[in-house]
């Protein structure tokens, strides 16, 4: 019997030859899949995006090794003035770009004109980056993210068509302090009210993908995890709540859709049950267009950053207001 102190053995997400293991097939709300992938050269996934939300700002960094190219990405995002910069940076096969197998572990990527470093310790994420030149500014940036060992996450294995599969882990609400130095002018973390955000994958994707995801924070441990898309045809959902830190896993479907068609018109999230009821308000949005291969590998990323409002239900039934809640949604194209 294992001691509620020591985690289980991890399961292998794969054999040997790179096949998916069915025991890692399904949900949890602890990490519990290593996911390192031998065999199926050139078309393994590899990524880490981080999210960090503020009501004044918001900064996006991304950490991908797709085998061919390493790509590292940093954009941040003045909400209050639209002021914003972006960096994309290329490593040929990956080089300079390490990533661990499991969503607790260091990982860094490590370019001449971008570096970004994510060190894990007890308890927390020190988080630095640094950049001579985004958008015509010098920035660096450091961070301290609270993630505890006893934190509830979404964490799925789902499998593809044509021998492929993905492994995610998704962790919501995680508070953020420390600054951001962009020019000569200083963003800092606005006490209580910043959370990060991070999406840890590891798969064999097919060459074409689409997908939609959601995520919301708010004080007092109320957050959500949304998405359709990558999973739709598994039966198995990646939608999830959070009260007090504590998890609830959604099975239902979570309509998302766009009220409008101008770029910032609000978007709406719901449930057919009313466990969600939400308006989604963009205050910014954002377009990455990278291309590879004369255009032929490609991945169009749509993001919007702005706020949720509305209600929730608990699992007790008990309605849960959202107000301000500090987020994003992101649509998402690849050829890769």
């Amino acid at each position: 019997m294992n001691s509620p102190l020591i985690p289980p053995p991890a399961i292998p997400l794969c054999d040997a030859k790179g096949r998916l293991n069915p025991l890692a097939v399904g949900w949890s709300s602890r990490p519990r899949v290593d996911c390192s992938l031998p065999g199926n050269l050139g078309r393994r996934k590899r990524w880490n995006h981080w999210n960090i939300s503020t009501p004044e700002w918001t900064l996006s960094l991304v950490q991908a090794d797709l085998d061919y190219v390493g790509y590292g990405a940093a954009y941040f995002l003045d909400l209050c003035t639209g002021k914003h910069v972006t960096l994309n940076q290329l490593n040929l096969l990956g080089h300079g770009c390490s990533l661990p197998d499991t969503p607790l572990g260091s990982h860094a990527f490590k370019h001449p004109r971008l570096q970004l470093h994510f060190n894990e310790y007890t308890g927390r994420v020190r988080l630095t980056a640094t950049s001579a030149n985004i958008g015509g500014l010098p920035m660096h940036l450091a961070l301290d993210i609270q993630r505890q060992v006893h934190l509830e996450s979404v964490n799925l294995v789902v499998p593809f068509a044509n021998k492929g599969f993905h492994a995610t882990c998704r962790q919501v609400g995680l508070p953020v302090t420390g600054s951001v130095h962009l020019g000569d002018k200083e963003y800092e973390c606005t006490s209580g009210q910043s959370f990060a955000s991070m999406d840890f994958g590891r798969g064999v994707w097919p060459l074409n993908s689409q997908w939609t995801r959601a995520v919301f924070a708010a004080p007092g441990g109320i957050g959500g995890n949304f998405g359709s898309g990558w999973a739709d045809s598994s039966g198995l959902s990646e939608n999830a709540l959070w009260f007090g830190g504590a998890l609830l896993h959604l099975e239902q479907t979570v309509q998302i859709h766009q009220t409008g068609a101008e770029p910032l018109a609000p978007w709406q999230l719901s449930t057919e049950d009313g466990q969600v009821d939400l308006q989604f308000t963009p205050r910014q949005a954002h377009v990455s267009k990278p291309r590879l291969g004369l255009g032929l590998l490609y991945a169009d990323a749509y993001e919007w950053f702005g706020q949720y409002d509305g209600l929730l239900r608990n699992a007790l039934g008990e309605r849960v207001p959202v107000r301000a809640a500090q987020g994003w949604m992101g649509k998402t194209r690849t050829r890769w």
